[in-house]
Formats: structure tokens, sequence, C-alpha cells
């Protein structure tokens, strides 16, 4: 009698404690398609609209277009393409220099400071380490005193290149180095053996074996490169022919500037602006967060 109770209770706890998970698991499910609908559905506004005549924007901008009630227009997106395709390919060949640049330095900088013994190296490193806990907005000023006029590069892509290579390498040279630490030295030593030199370590075998947090790296530098609107706008200003994307779009699209612009022009270019960083991730989505979570475990 007593083994059928305690077997009666087991039972009981058992079921009451995959209730309890079921009830946690649906919350957290609940909270999830709530964050989603959040981030996905201002997608959904620009997409449709972007579709759709000005007018039938306001009645409803929630419709989606190719109903009698909102018409499928396209249109809008040829006009779009006009105004910012020389903005994309600027930007296209200020993100590539940023990331080459950025990519270089730090990855030479990491490997000096992983495979090298030098006085001082903690003590510069740890310096490094400082530089990311300054806020970028703090040094905008100073920034853009030494770069437009004691460097004399306003109004040029090396102003927007070169300060965004410099503020990318404490970060960059932080988990590259720890990506290179983490590779044995066996590895470089049996190399070294065979009469590799260091430029030879360096290329063969660092950088293959960090190729994860180098796409990483690459992609938030592409990301910082295609949003930046601040410091773009201060250099470029008044040279617009060298404009990035964001700031094109938001000097083309200003309607208190340029009457002809509809809304739906505007929705149309912000789509076009979006759709090359979201094929990107697409593209390498798993080396991006692969590059993560092995950063995570090695840190």
């Amino acid at each position: 009698m007593q083994t059928a109770v305690k077997s009666g209770n087991m039972l009981s706890a058992k079921t009451k404690t995959r209730r309890r998970v079921r009830a946690s698991q649906i919350a957290v499910h609940a909270v999830i398609i709530v964050l989603l609908f959040l981030v996905l559905f201002p997608f959904y506004i620009l997409i449709v609209n972007s579709f759709k005549l000005p007018k039938d924007i306001f009645v409803n901008p929630f419709s989606f277009p190719g109903t009698p009630q909102a018409p499928l227009v396209l249109t809008a997106f040829g006009t779009a393409w006009g105004y910012i395709k020389n903005y994309l390919l600027n930007t296209v060949i200020i993100a590539v220099l940023e990331i080459a640049g950025t990519l270089l330095f730090a990855s030479m900088a990491a490997y000096g400071f992983s495979r090298f013994k030098f006085a001082g190296k903690n003590i510069v490193f740890t310096v490094f380490l400082a530089f990311m806990m300054i806020p970028g907005i703090l040094t905008l000023a100073p920034q853009y005193a030494l770069v437009y006029n004691n460097l004399r590069l306003g109004q040029t892509m090396a102003g927007v290149i070169l300060p965004a290579i410099a503020g990318g390498m404490p970060t960059g040279v932080f988990l590259i180095r720890t990506f290179f630490s983490g590779v044995p030295d066996s590895v470089f030593e049996a190399a070294e053996l065979d009469g590799a030199g260091h430029i030879r370590r360096y290329l063969t075998l660092a950088l293959p074996l960090s190729m994860p947090i180098l796409f990483t790296i690459g992609l938030s530098t592409l990301l910082g490169a295609w949003n930046d609107i601040i410091w773009a706008r201060l250099i470029l200003y008044g040279k617009e022919n060298l404009y990035t994307i964001s700031v094109g779009v938001f000097v083309s699209f200003n309607s208190s500037v340029n009457k002809s612009i509809t809304d739906t022009v505007v929705y149309a270019g912000y789509c076009i602006a979006s759709l090359p960083l979201v094929l990107v991730f697409a593209l390498t989505s798993k080396q991006f967060i692969k590059g993560l979570t092995s950063g995570a475990i090695k840190m």
C-alpha cells in the first residue's frame, strides 16, 4: 500500500513538473512571438506601402497591395533607384575599404599581441581595451577638428574611411587576439620548425583559423558603414556626389527639400537601401553566428 502511495505521489510530482515546464515554455514562446511581431511589423509597413499609391497609404497604411482598395504600383522603385544609385555605389566603396583596413590592421596588431613578447605589452593592450569604453559621441568634436582642419580630409572619402578604421581597431584587436591566443603554440612551433617566418605563419595559420571572427567583425564594420549618418554627413557636407546611402536617403527624401518626392518613393528607397544588407547577412549568417559563439567560448 505504501509503495503504491509513493508511486502515486512521484507520478503526481512528475506531472506537476511537466505542467510547470509546459507553462514556462508557452510563456517564453508568447514573449518571443510578441517581440518578433514588434520587429517585423515595421518592415511589413515599409514593404507594402512601397507598392501602393500615395493616396492609398493615407487611407489604409496596413492594407496589402494588389487589392481593389490598394492597386499594385511598381514605378516607385524606378524613381527611387534613380535618386540613390550613386549613393549606393559610394557606400559600397567606403564599406569595402573600411572592412579591408579594419581587418588588416586589427589582425596584424592582434598577431603581434598574441605571438610576440615585448616590454609593456599588457599595458598597451589595456589601453586598447580602455578605448572600447569611451562612447564615440564624446570624441566627435575633436575627431572632426583633427580630420577636417588638421588633416584636410573634409569632403573626401578618406575622411570617412580612416576614422572608421581607427574606431574599429580596439574591438577588432581584442576579438582577434582572443582567437589567435586560442591556437595551440605547438601549431606555430611546428610551422617555425618547417622554416615558416612570422608573415607566413600569420597568413597561412592565424588568419585561416580565425575566419569566423573575421566574418563577424567584417559584417559589423559593414553595418556601421551602411548606417552611419552623423559622421558621413559632417565630413561630406556640401559634396553631394560622395554621399553615402544613409546621408543620401536622408537628404534626397526630405520632403521639406524635395517637394516632388512622394511617400511611396520614400518607402521604395528605404527598401532598396536595406536589401544589400539583408542579402549579405543571409549569405554569411552562419559564419557570423559561429564567430559570435566561438568568441564567447574562448573569452
